[in-house]
């Protein structure tokens, strides 16, 4: 992470899916010099791919502690991919005290669409340029450095010319950064991916098949409507046809198709309900717009963490 390297500095904080997938690609494309900052070490970084069927090694420099960023007088970077689940963004503050200066351009990789009030608190620099990223990436972590990836593989970020930095950054990678004029749009439009199948997948733990009962979709797209009438409130252009397609490609997933908080669960971590639900039923909040079903999920999924198996939040990076 030395300043003088020709090359741009990224620090890639979070080896969950998501972290793991876009660090790899970054990686394998040899335009950054990378670092991975994680709380489980790991030998090799893997990505299992079952799209290509091909399984692709790395072993990244690894850092497992904040006070590693000084001790290699790594500094701050030029970029920070903050990978964690949003919910743990509070345990990534040192890493972000550590590694974000005043020219660093934090991009964060997080569900929902409080990006910029999530992360500024944790940044010591008003400076500090924060990129919200729309994520699309079908993976599951199955082991420490280990991913398997199943679907789609990139970001959506604001227009400009940070987002056209960073799509250069990856220019030769199968991982692909998309430029949006209207990120308002974009980013409710995961919202609405996220809040139809999340839920419901934790809740019933049971993949994503469970949304093809009549029954559960009808859920599901009762869930849609709620958030899409909070989304153009917000200002997002969605048209009623968007529920139908999101509906069909849901329904239309693989059998083994799963979701991040449903693998949450599984595996007893902490969820994002908050970010998800939470979001829909705040914001809704803001614009009088009622949204029962989400305050209901929101309440039901907060309280599976009230089991003592499951945590409520905070937490470090995977």
């Amino acid at each position: 992470m030395e300043k003088a390297r020709a090359r741009p500095t990224v620090a890639v904080v979070g080896a969950g899916a998501v972290g793991s997938f876009f660090a790899a690609h970054l990686i394998a494309a040899g335009s950054a010099d990378v670092t991975v900052c994680v709380r489980t070490p790991f030998e090799e970084l893997v990505v299992e791919s079952e799209l290509s069927g091909e399984s692709q090694r790395f072993s990244p420099r690894l850092l497992t502690e904040p006070g590693q960023v000084a001790a290699t007088a790594g500094g701050p970077v030029d970029w920070l991919l903050l990978a964690t689940k949003a919910h743990q963004t509070a345990g990534a503050a040192g890493w972000l005290a550590a590694l974000a200066g005043p020219a660093t351009r934090v991009v964060v990789l997080q569900n929902g669409v409080e990006h910029e009030a999530r992360v500024r608190p944790w940044l010591a620099h008003a400076e500090t340029e924060i990129v919200p990223a729309v994520v699309y990436c079908g993976a599951e972590v199955v082991g420490p450095g280990h991913i398997v990836h199943r679907s789609n593989g990139f970001l959506i970020v604001p227009a400009g010319r940070t987002g056209a930095a960073l799509a250069a950054l990856y220019q030769d990678s199968p991982a692909g950064i998309h430029l949006t004029e209207d990120f308002t749009s974009a980013v409710w439009q995961k919202l609405c991916a996220n809040v139809v199948a999340n839920g419901i997948t934790a809740l019933t733990e049971r993949r994503v098949a469970v949304m093809r009962r009549p029954d559960v979709s009808a859920v599901g797209r009762a869930l849609v409507g709620e958030c899409l009438a909070v989304a153009r409130a917000e200002g997002a252009a969605i048209d009623d046809g968007y529920v139908d397609l999101l509906l069909g490609a849901v329904v239309g997933m693989p059998d083994g198709a799963g979701t991040s908080m449903l693998y949450d669960r599984l595996a007893h971590r902490p969820m994002e309900q908050d970010a998800l639900y939470g979001a829909v039923v705040r914001v809704g909040q803001r614009h009088d717009i009622a949204t029962p079903l989400h305050a209901a999920f929101l309440a039901l999924l907060a309280a599976i963490g009230d089991e003592g198996a499951v945590g409520s939040g905070g937490g470090t990076p995977a």
